[in-house]
C-alpha cells in the first residue's frame, strides 16, 4: 500500500534513536503489490518479512506487536506508506500472517526498534513454536562466523565444518545448530532469508549485544545433510550444541 506514490520515495538517513516506540493501527499489502517497486529499490515480495513506514530509515529492523493476541514478528524497513494517514506501518503478507491478521486487515500494534531477548523468535514460526534461549551454551560468538563464498568441487559443494564435530547418529540426540551471529541486525536477517530459500527452518536467539541465526531440533541422524545443505548454500562452518533433554514426566 502506497507503492508508486510520490511521497514513498522521500527517505530519511538519520539513525533511530534507540528505544523507538509507536503505538497505532497496522495494515498489511495485498497481492497486487507483489513485485512492485518499494520506495528503497527492492521489489515487494510478500513472503520476506518486510514494511511500509512513514519515516524510519529504509533498513530500520522493528518488532511489531499484535496486542489483541500478542503476536509479534520482526520486519525490515523498505518502503514508504501506509497511504491512509490513520494507520502507522504496512506489514507484508507473511508478516501478517504471523500477526494472525489476515483476516481483519488490520490489527491494533506497537512497533519498537528492538528484538526482546527473552525468547528466540522466527519470522517462521508462530509464538507457540518460540523456543527458550539454552542456557548451556558455552560458544563464543563470532560476528564473522559465516563466509560468504564457498569452494566447489567436481561432484558438487564442500559441507559445511560442523564444530567442534558432528555427532555420532542413532543417539536420539537433537542438537542446535548456530550458522551465524551477528552485532548488525541486517545481518542476521540476510541469513535467515538465505537458509529459508535453501529449504531450512531457522530460528533468532539474541545472546547480549548479538543475534544468532540457528537451526533448532536438528536429529543427530540429520546433522551431516544439514551439514551438506549449510554448504550448497555458500556456508563454510557452523558451531553445534546438544539441545538440553526435555523430560516426560
Amino acid at each position: 500500500m502506497g507503492l508508486g506514490c510520490a511521497l514513498l520515495c522521500i527517505a530519511q538517513t538519520q539513525p533511530v534513536n534507540s528505544g523507538y516506540r509507536q503505538e497505532g493501527i497496522a495494515s498489511y499489502y495485498g497481492d497486487e503489490y507483489d513485485g512492485l517497486n518499494t520506495a528503497s529499490g527492492e521489489k515487494y515480495d510478500s513472503t520476506k518479512f518486510t514494511a511500509a513506514h512513514p519515516t524510519l530509515p529504509f533498513g530500520t529492523i522493528l518488532t511489531v506487536i499484535n496486542t489483541q493476541n500478542n503476536k509479534q514478528v520482526i520486519v525490515r524497513v523498505n518502503d514508504r506508506g501506509p497511504s491512509k494517514p490513520v494507520r502507522i506501518i504496512d506489514v507484508s503478507k507473511a508478516a501478517a500472517e504471523q500477526l494472525d491478521m489476515l483476516i481483519t486487515g488490520t490489527a491494533p500494534v506497537i512497533i519498537e526498534e528492538k528484538i526482546p531477548s527473552s525468547v528466540v523468535t522466527s519470522p517462521g514460526i508462530l509464538p507457540s513454536q518460540t523456543i527458550p534461549l539454552s542456557t548451556q551454551n558455552t560458544s563464543t560468538p563470532s560476528e564473522n562466523l559465516v563466509s560468504p563464498s564457498y569452494v566447489p568441487t567436481r561432484s558438487g559443494y564442500i559441507a559445511a565444518e560442523i564444530k567442534p564435530r558432528i555427532p555420532p547418529a542413532g543417539t536420539g540426540k537433537r542438537y542446535r545448530i548456530q550458522v551465524g551471529a551477528y552485532k548488525i541486525v541486517r545481518n542476521a536477517m540476510e541469513v535467515f532469508d538465505k537458509l529459508k530459500n535453501t529449504g531450512l527452518n531457522p530460528a533468532y536467539e539474541r545472546i547480549g549485544d548479538y543475534y544468532r541465526v540457528v537451526l533448532a531440533g536438528i536429529n543427530a541422524d540429520d546433522v551431516q545433510l544439514i551439514a551438506e545443505k549449510l554448504g550448497t548454500a555458500g556456508f563454510r562452518e557452523a558451531l553445534i550444541r546438544e539441545e538440553p533433554s526435555v523430560s516426560n514426566e
